[in-house]
């Protein structure tokens, strides 16, 4: 299989659709499924039209996470594949976290690994009631990647960080919205069309104020409380002169719906 069809990547109507397409292979990480990816992202982020991304999975499984058949050929050279494909993978989810639109994220069945990185690159995630969340890592004796020692003690607290990671514990659908690691579990045969309503309706909001909303979230936790106040008031004061507050102002105004166009 190419890496062109590991991933596959349509944009429309503002909304780029991320979807992983090598399910017989449960959507498993090796080099070409990370070029891949990469190269969609990039895409996306070149891209001024983009105003959503939806992040899906063909198949029963999101990601199973490494491709330990790659990793038991290269047993030898263990390091070396690591750094080679674990190094851009990082690169790429570093940019999709960054990128100044909301991103929803539908899972279904095993999430497991490094698969789970792009979990935590997202605004929303949609868990399928199939949905089986696990890190692993320390069962090939391995650390973990996929920025998951950042984003769990964030998301769940430490101790529940360490259950999970170091402690091995597997998470259902239910107990993945529970800990905060999910936003909402929808029945499987409904996962791809609420998704697929979910990321419309980012797509058709205000994008700007998204942007700036997303980057606050996310940076939130590493400045302090008067830093973090001097940022709101920048990002305010910026989305003030868009289109778009205009508009949202007008519609409430009037009582009536707005219609944002994004800038």
């Amino acid at each position: 299989m190419s890496p062109e069809q590991r991933v596959r990547l349509t944009v429309e109507d503002g909304l780029a659709q991320l979807s992983f397409s090598a399910p017989e292979r449960h959507n498993a990480i090796d080099p070409a499924w990370v070029a891949a990816l990469g190269d969609a992202v990039d895409a996306i982020a070149a891209d001024g039209t983009v105003r959503a991304v939806l992040v899906t999975a063909d198949g029963a499984s999101f990601s199973v996470g490494g491709d330990l058949a790659h990793f038991a050929r290269e047993a030898d050279r263990m390091p070396d594949e690591l750094d080679a494909m674990v190094r851009p993978f990082h690169r790429t989810l570093a940019t999709l976290g960054d990128l100044p639109v909301p991103i929803v994220c539908a899972a279904q069945g095993p999430v497991a690994g490094g698969g789970l990185g792009l979990l935590w690159c997202a605004d929303i995630v949609l868990v399928a009631d199939t949905a089986k969340l696990a890190a692993g890592f320390p069962l090939l004796g391995l650390s973990g990647d996929g920025g998951s020692a950042w984003a769990l003690p964030r998301l769940v607290g430490l101790r529940r960080a360490q259950q999970f990671i170091l402690g091995g514990k597997v998470l259902n659908a239910d107990e993945a919205v529970e800990w905060g690691i999910a936003s909402e579990v929808v029945p499987a045969a409904d996962l791809a069309d609420r998704a697929l309503a979910e990321g419309r309706r980012f797509a058709a909001g205000p994008t700007v104020a998204y942007g700036h909303a997303r980057r606050l979230l996310r940076g939130a936790s590493t400045v302090s409380w008067a830093e973090h106040l001097t940022l709101e008031l920048d990002a305010q004061v910026a989305c003030g002169a868009t289109d778009d507050a205009r508009e949202g102002v007008a519609a409430f105004a009037a009582r009536r719906p707005a219609a944002f166009t994004g800038r």
